[in-house]
């Protein structure tokens, strides 16, 4: 079957599962073992795929047990790999309880050249054939294009904890996002940046867009070390007018992120 790719970003899932230990355990020590082996094997081969990534994480609570992230460009080996995963275990052992499909991408709202055209002419007093302005415009446009392929084409940050949720914008009688003016959008996203940016340090972030792809619009994945820094994040962007008027946000998942061999003894299998 011929390969699928996005016309632009790449391919992610996010899967989710309860374990069945009273499955698990009415198997010999050596389909254990067999099983065990096919699971990390399948990961390792996963991920020498170019450009393929897989995140295993142990969740924190009682929504799931482990959850798994997986960024591919191509889509038929991501489908694929879906499939490998939850049949390495027999049948039971892995109880599907949520998934979420999207793509990465950039942000609509993102610092454009104009933007930083009239910032250089009307606050900065710069002309276009001046010397400052060219080299400034420059290395603007060379950190753009380093944003943008963060975006579309990412890496997974080795951090110790993972947090997923899923988000809309309102699209109530009241407040509609949708209906606002676009520069009037760009505004409030831009003061959501301000606050995102003073945690950069700490949590690093994937946004994907799931608009036909999902039941909700995008889905938000940060990296830590702490989950402190997710709570204190978070909090602080929900006064942001941003999120405060517009945003609904599904279930959050929480996990510690585990190499696959160790995710399963943390799983008890």
């Amino acid at each position: 079957m011929n390969p699928i790719h996005a016309h632009e970003g790449w391919f992610v899932s996010h899967l989710f599962y309860r374990t069945n230990r009273t499955v698990w355990e009415a198997l010999d020590s050596s389909q254990q073992t067999q099983q065990r082996e096919t699971f990390q094997r399948v990961v390792k081969d996963f991920q020498r795929a170019e450009n393929c990534q897989i995140c295993c994480y142990a969740v924190w609570g009682l929504k799931a047990d482990l959850g798994i992230l997986l960024i591919s460009p191509e889509l038929q080996s991501l489908n694929n790999v879906e499939f490998d995963l939850s049949t390495a275990l027999s049948p039971g052992v892995l109880e599907p309880v949520d998934s979420f499909v999207s793509l990465s991408e950039t942000s609509e709202y993102m610092s454009q050249t104009q933007d930083y055209d009239r910032t250089l002419k009307e606050k900065e007093g710069l002309t276009p054939d001046s010397p400052e302005y060219r080299e400034k415009m420059e290395a603007f446009q060379k950190r753009m294009q380093v944003y943008i392929n963060e975006r579309l084409y990412p890496k997974i940050p080795e951090h110790q904890v993972v947090c997923f949720y899923p988000m809309n914008k309102q699209r109530g009688d009241k407040e509609n996002w949708y209906l606002l003016e676009f520069e009037k959008r760009k505004q409030y996203m831009a003061g959501h940046a301000i606050t995102g940016r003073k945690f950069q340090q700490h949590v690093k972030q994937l946004v994907t867009g799931s608009i036909a792809l999902d039941n909700w619009e995008w889905g938000v994945t940060l990296f830590a070390d702490d989950p402190f820094y997710f709570k204190k994040l978070l909090y602080e962007m929900r006064y942001d007018e941003a999120s405060a008027r517009f945003a609904e946000f599904g279930d959050f998942y929480i996990g510690i992120h585990l190499e696959p061999g160790e995710l399963l003894t943390r799983l008890r299998l």
